[in-house]
């Protein structure tokens, strides 16, 4: 069972919020299934969502996988330790595809246009049942303290 996670990949969100969220419902997949076969994927970025959702999977040890592009090797908050890292592509967004392709849910708390993309990818890829979708898809929305950006029509 791999459990894809998105969200803010930079740190001014309420992560307390967030890390109990994201704890609560790796827990509840956990306890659907064998343990001992789930796999935490992520960004494989050491900041924001990623971040805390592999260090809830060394917590309760469980696999950690990165899949990124090349970018995220030389972002300045450097790279998570998985345990098995996929790079696609250059930038970031290439690596969308495999990523919805590899996992099984999807748990998104907060983030940006990349990961409200990937969700959409994730509905459209996965071809699951309204009653699939609402158990293999969980979002939620936390707090976002950093600049607002300022779109114009």
């Amino acid at each position: 069972m791999k459990i894809g996670v998105v969200g803010f990949s930079k740190r001014q969100f309420d992560q307390k919020t967030a890390r109990a969220l994201l704890k609560n419902e790796i827990s509840g997949i956990m306890s659907k299934t064998d343990s001992s076969n789930i796999e935490v994927v992520s960004g494989l970025t050491n900041t924001g969502v990623p971040k805390i959702a592999y260090e809830i999977a060394v917590e309760l040890g469980l696999t950690t996988v990165g899949i990124s592009a090349k970018r995220a090797l030389s972002v300045r908050s450097g790279i998570f330790p998985c345990d098995k890292q996929i790079i696609v592509g250059t930038n970031f967004g290439d690596e969308s595809d495999t990523f919805i392709d590899y996992i099984d849910y999807l748990i998104r708390i907060g983030g940006g246009p990349q990961s409200r993309k990937e969700v959409t990818l994730f509905k459209e890829n996965k071809q699951l049942s309204y009653s699939e979708l609402s158990n293999r898809l969980i979002e939620h929305e936390v707090e976002w303290y950093g600049p607002q950006k300022r779109y114009t029509t």
